[in-house]
């Protein structure tokens, strides 16, 4: 190859890359600019009663770039869900990771540590997570959320407060505390008023622990 050719085939190649950039940034923007709007229209309208359309004039995307980009209204809210979902996962593993570089080995406290975590994290993300910790969602993701709840179950199915009747009556009561609190904070503005109340749930907690 010449050096002319091999400098004509670099600048070609540049030139490409640079069109995937650009192609992948207008990509992202559309998919953000969808998604924000949606979350707003989700949490101001519910998702039953958010049309594709509001999403359209909200986003400034046009329908067809939604439908490419997502598939349509369920998707788009599966896109927040999953960010969501993975969000609070995120967050409950740093905190019960850190309690534990800390010298916290006692399972109700690490457990505690990883709640408190998750349940902040649902505060600060009230504006979708109502729809989540409300099932309003479309059927397939009113499923994952319960999963979620699941998880939170199956993470506290090894501690044992007082003398249940069933080994997993302790999980249960936690459980129902955790989303208690969860449904409680949907509720609250104030950033004050939301960790007094996570932290009262997290004293209920372990006090139970304390009272055997």
């Amino acid at each position: 190859m010449s050096h002319a050719s091999a400098s004509r085939a670099s600048a070609g190649s540049a030139a490409g890359s640079g069109e995937r950039k650009s192609e992948w940034r207008r990509s992202a923007e559309t998919k953000k600019a969808v998604l924000d709007a949606a979350r707003r229209l989700f949490n101001e309208k519910g998702y039953d009663g958010t049309s594709i359309d509001d999403i359209v004039t909200t986003s400034g995307v046009s329908v067809g770039s939604i439908y490419h980009q997502f598939g349509g209204k369920k998707e788009v809210f599966r896109a927040l869900a999953d960010s969501s979902l993975d969000r609070h996962r995120a967050v409950s593993e740093r905190a019960t990771k850190k309690a534990v570089a800390a010298g916290e080995t006692d399972p109700l406290r690490l457990y505690v540590a990883g709640a408190k975590a998750y349940l902040l994290d649902t505060w600060r993300n009230r504006d979708i997570d109502r729809v989540l910790i409300l099932l309003e969602g479309p059927a397939p993701e009113a499923a994952r959320a319960r999963e979620q709840r699941a998880n939170f179950l199956r993470g506290s199915l090894g501690i044992t407060i007082g003398d249940p009747p069933l080994p997993e009556a302790t999980g249960y009561a936690l459980y129902g505390l955790l989303f208690g609190a969860a449904n409680h904070l949907m509720s609250i503005e104030n950033r004050r008023t939301a960790v007094a109340v996570i932290d009262y749930f997290a004293e209920l907690i372990l006090k139970m622990g304390e009272a055997e």
